[in-house]
């Protein structure tokens, strides 16, 4: 059931990404300071318009690979801005949502991370997260 939705949601965030071109994206989200591993979920979307954007849950280690649409597909090149957020079907995490995760990274209209992702790169990322109650 969480595989079937996580599969509706890459479909509706995407659109039509069947006929874009994408690049395979992978990497891990970790904390700043003790690189301890971020379990939940990870969004790209490009600054340039339709702002195509791409998703992956994180695994217990904070490694992923991005997908729009087709799983694996990664993100579309260019510069993207970075959403980070809970797993929302773990209740725990959703109802300690302020322990686990910095505001600032919910909403990509107030998120500092930024990567860039090339044709012909790995497009292998660090994202490294001020723990909740960090200032920057």
């Amino acid at each position: 059931m969480k595989r079937i939705l996580f599969l509706i949601a890459l479909a509706m965030l995407a659109g039509c990404a069947e006929s874009i071109k994408t690049f395979p994206v992978t990497g891990k989200v970790i904390y700043k300071g003790d690189d301890q591993p971020f379990k939940g979920v990870i969004y790209f979307e490009a600054v340039k318009p339709p702002h195509t954007r791409s998703m992956a849950a994180t695994n217990a280690d904070g490694t992923f690979s991005l997908s729009t649409v087709r799983e694996g597909g990664g993100a579309v090149e260019g510069e993207q801005v970075v959403r980070i957020d809970v797993d929302q079907t773990d209740e725990s995490q959703v109802r300690d949502k302020g322990k686990n995760i910095h505001p600032k990274y919910l909403d990509f209209a107030t998120s500092p991370l930024k990567v860039k992702v090339e044709a012909g790169k790995a497009n292998n990322f660090t994202i490294e997260l001020d723990r909740p109650g960090q200032k920057k």
